[in-house]
């Protein structure tokens, strides 16, 4: 018997996720057959494929006409409200506020929250499901925030990183520009996401013991060459060791410094050993994301050696992470920095 069966869109996309994940063998069986109905299949076909009766591919054709996907379910008829139109305007007005914006003592949405406030304003309270499935539908998937800083977009930011522009470009010929920043690396390994075997909880390893080492670096902004030191900590005497690094690596060549104003940068010792050593400091907008290139060059570094890895103690830890950041050629570096991007802000 011929099949002739139609799909929305958003009714084949609910249908793969439940035929791909959904836990209950039956909810796929009854999804699969719909496939195959929506693909012009046969019934003889799909009967022989999925070993299904003509009785039981005709009793879930009609009920999935008669009840969309949510009667593939196995739900008695009437125990959920049918997803409405007006839910949808009243997910869709959640998902454009923050929680605590519509008067709830949070920050994100959660599905309970989310059932809650659409039974409020609806007066029907919809199923976990039928929310996640709307929210899929929609294009929302469950995932960690960023920190977005609104300073960083301010006037008073642009002015400041158009200023540090105009003293750039006029430093003289020869001058050697350098980005300087530091990071922490901790023994006990940073955990990041990556493929591993479905159902079994992945674990990393480790000792039990931490410890901590601070790297100081420095990108040239022009050649890409880059001066690491290894320190104990991250006071003034450890960033004194950082300028005297420079001064060595670039002899009697005219050095700016462009960093932030921590208090081992702006402390009095180090302007001192600074004007001793003959290097010039600008100073970075305060508080701000995406200026300093050197954040992109921790970040790459400490996926490549430092996540999911418990190394045998913090000094090889942070001897693999200064060689593989000295391994790169200098494009490397100054792509993985993002300083060839034509937008970055130094350039423009």
């Amino acid at each position: 018997m011929a099949a002739a069966l139609s799909l929305r869109s958003s009714q084949q996309k609910e249908l793969l996720h439940d035929y791909r994940r959904h836990p209950d063998p039956a909810v796929r069986l009854r999804s699969h057959i719909i496939l195959l109905l929506a693909g012009g299949h046969t019934w003889a076909t799909i009967g022989s494929v999925l070993f299904a009766s003509a009785s039981t591919i005709a009793r879930w054709q009609r009920r999935f006409e008669e009840g969309g996907v949510d009667s593939l379910l196995g739900r008695p008829s009437g125990s959920q409200p049918r997803w409405s139109d007006e839910a949808e305007a009243v997910l869709r007005r959640a998902l454009a506020h923050t929680p605590d914006a519509l008067g709830y003592l949070a920050v994100n949405w959660t599905v309970p929250l989310l059932r809650k406030h659409i039974e409020k304003e609806w007066g029907q309270s919809p199923s976990d499901l039928q929310i996640r499935r709307e929210l899929r539908r929609l294009n929302y998937v469950w995932k960690r925030p960023g920190l977005d800083l609104r300073g960083a977009r301010s006037p008073r930011v642009r002015r400041r990183l158009r200023l540090i522009r105009e003293k750039v470009r006029a430093l003289p010929a020869g001058c050697v520009k350098l980005f300087e920043d530091e990071t922490d690396l901790l023994l006990y390994p940073p955990l990041r996401a990556g493929w591993f075997e479905r159902g079994q909880q992945s674990k990393v390893s480790i000792s039990g013991w931490n410890a901590k080492r601070t790297v100081f670096g420095t990108i040239d902004v022009e050649t890409g060459h880059r001066v690491f030191i290894v320190r104990p900590g991250i006071c003034a005497p450890d960033f004194h060791a950082t300028l005297r690094a420079v001064r060595e690596a670039y002899g009697s060549r005219k050095v700016v410094l462009l960093l932030d104003k921590a208090s081992r940068h702006t402390a009095g010792t180090s302007a001192r050993l600074a004007a001793e050593l003959g290097i010039e400091r600008i100073w970075l907008p305060p508080r701000t994301t995406k200026v300093n290139p050197m954040d992109r060059l921790w970040r790459c570094a400490k996926y490549r050696i430092c996540a999911n890895r418990q190394h045998p103690d913090i000094d090889a830890q942070a001897e693999m992470f200064v060689q593989y950041l000295l391994s790169l050629t200098p494009q490397e570096a100054l792509r993985k920095a993002g300083m060839l991007s034509g937008r970055f802000w130094l350039f423009r």
